[in-house]
This record gives structure tokens, C-alpha cells and sequence, in this order.
């Protein structure tokens, strides 16, 4: 049978569950209650070594209440049906990363915590999920990565094309897709190395893959045959840097979306620094190529210049041997 003293702060404590406070560090006199207050006890205070205590008198003023009078709680005393004990899963703002924890409460008081396994993948899902739509920047595909470059050709497309009804692939889309990206995933960086390119191709149609992949390629063919990268940018024409020589025998500038815009070409040196850049391939032949030939040819004596840019041969080096 507890003692007489013991049976008199369980009746306290019975009195004041919800009064229930646990010292932040053994001996501190600061401490937090249930609901999360904080409290701290006076210094002449008799419960100097409980972990946890009831706070009896309480005076509301000041960043930390102040505890005039406390009563010290044993912790077998907690009545089991208000102690629980569960995995929880939270995201580390340092780290940016999950972490798990075995974690028991009265109530909503902490009492204990261990380090533990995560093992609910649909909450530690959740969890990252919405710590991500809070940091959209910091998850989605960078602009140079295969997703990005593919998210920037179909929102190009679209401005380009609007009869294709292509996705408009905004911050707004993308979050609700997120718990999904999240599953199996534990931090920031590992949605932003996630899946992107799969989800972003799975949202488009047959006949939609089809339009991107042929009116907003990712690379172009050139007469020397090289496949060169186009480079897009929302709100601007995309970009492909070709070495002059490449281009011999091409008369026009290339197109996309349909014919409705123009590639703006960057031509360039053997040394690939730009020479020219146009919109207009035709006029660069008539009246650009002749002072850039001039200029280079003796520098470049191994790379072809020849008279008629529009008959010559395009090679992607110098000068073949004859011979």
C-alpha cells in the first residue's frame, strides 16, 4: 500500500491531471505541462527531484509561468488508459530529412523518446510530402535536369500550341503529386532525384508525347548530321549553338512548335564562341557569313570556308585530307 504522503499527492495529482508538467533536463527548474505550456518552478520550491510534477499554484504572467506551489508525480501513478507509446515520424528542418522516434505521451506531454525505424511508408510519405509543398523550390527537377529541361519544352509548347492542351505543369499541379513522388523517400534531395521525368511524361497523352517529342525536341539535326541540344527558356525562343560549318547547305532557319517559332541560332567560331546570333539564316549567309569568313579563315586555315556556304559540304571538324 503506497504511504500516507504518497496516497496524498496521488490525490493531487487526480485532482490536476491536465496540471502535469515534466522538467526539461533532470534538476532544471524549467519544465512544460500538458498543452504544451511552459512553466517554471519557484526556486524555493520543495520538488527539486521529480521528473515530473503537478503544477498546484500557477501564475500566468511572464514568458514561463511560475510555479508557486508543485506536487511531484511518480510515474507509475499515470493511469495507463492517457499513457501511449507510437511511432512518430517528423521532418528535420536541419537536416531536411525524416526522422523517427518512439515516443511516449501523457497525453500530449512527452515523457520519453527513442531513437526508432520508420516503418509506415504511407505516413512517412505524408509527412514528407507536406514539409515539400512548403518547399516547392527545393524539390522540384532542377531546370537543367532531364525533367526540368522536358517540364520547360511543354510549357513552351503550350504557350506555342495551345490547341494541343498540353498540362501547364504549375506549382499548383505539381504539389498535389508529391505524396506520390514522396513514398520510399527521405529527404528533400531524394524528391528532388525522384521520378519526375516518369510523372511528368504519365501526365500526357499518347498523341501529346508524340507533338512534344517532334514540335519541341530536345535535340535538332544539323546537315553535318550531329544531333545538337536545343536550349529553352519560357518566354523566349529556343537556342541552338552550332559551329558554322555545320550548317553549310542549310538555307532557312529552323522552326518549332508547329513552324510558329523560329530557333534563334548561336554560330560559332571553331573555338564554339559565338560569331553571330540570328533569327534570320539567310541573311547571316548573304551579308554575315562574308566578313566572318574574312576574319576567321586565316586563323582557322584547317576548317573549311568556302565561297558558297549554301553548296558546301558541312562537316562537323576541319578539313578533310585530300589525297
Amino acid at each position: 500500500m503506497p504511504s500516507s504522503d504518497d496516497a496524498l499527492l496521488q490525490c493531487v495529482f487526480a485532482a490536476y491531471p491536465d496540471r502535469l508538467a515534466r522538467r526539461r533536463e533532470p534538476g532544471s527548474t524549467k519544465a512544460v505541462t500538458v498543452g504544451g505550456r511552459g512553466v517554471r518552478l519557484a526556486p524555493a520550491s520543495g520538488v527539486s527531484e521529480p521528473e515530473l510534477f503537478v503544477c498546484v499554484d500557477v501564475d500566468a504572467g511572464g514568458t514561463d509561468s511560475f510555479v508557486r506551489q508543485a506536487s511531484g508525480v511518480e510515474r507509475e501513478w499515470l493511469p495507463a488508459e492517457r499513457v501511449s507509446t507510437r511511432i512518430e515520424i517528423t521532418f528535420d528542418e536541419k537536416t531536411e530529412r525524416l526522422a523517427a522516434r518512439k515516443a511516449t505521451r501523457f497525453g500530449d506531454l512527452l515523457l520519453d523518446e527513442l531513437n526508432a525505424h520508420i516503418a509506415d511508408e504511407s505516413e512517412a510519405a505524408s509527412v514528407l510530402a507536406r514539409a515539400a509543398a512548403e518547399r516547392l523550390e527545393k524539390v522540384l527537377p532542377a531546370p537543367d535536369s532531364p525533367a526540368g529541361a522536358f517540364r520547360t519544352r511543354v510549357r513552351c509548347l503550350r504557350e506555342w500550341v495551345p490547341e494541343l492542351d498540353l498540362p501547364a505543369f504549375e506549382a499548383a499541379d505539381l504539389r498535389e503529386a508529391l505524396e506520390a513522388l514522396c513514398r520510399n523517400r527521405r529527404s528533400l534531395a531524394d524528391v528532388r532525384n525522384g521520378p519526375w521525368l516518369d510523372f511528368l511524361r504519365g501526365c500526357l497523352t499518347y498523341q501529346q508525347l508524340q507533338a512534344v517529342e517532334s514540335e519541341a525536341p530536345g535535340h535538332l539535326e544539323v546537315p553535318s548530321g550531329s544531333h545538337i541540344q536545343l536550349v529553352y527558356e519560357e518566354g523566349r525562343p529556343p537556342i541552338l549553338a552550332a559551329r558554322i560549318q555545320e550548317m553549310f547547305g542549310l538555307t532557312e532557319t529552323p522552326t518549332v512548335g508547329r513552324g510558329r517559332r523560329k530557333v534563334l541560332l548561336h554560330l560559332l567560331a571553331p573555338n564554339y564562341r559565338p560569331q553571330q546570333v540570328t533569327e534570320d539564316l539567310a541573311s547571316f549567309w548573304r551579308n554575315g557569313y562574308p566578313i566572318v569568313r574574312k576574319e576567321l579563315r586565316a586563323r582557322y586555315p584547317k576548317h573549311s570556308w568556302p565561297d558558297d556556304p549554301l553548296t558546301a559540304e558541312a562537316v562537323r571538324g576541319a578539313k578533310r585530307r585530300q589525297g
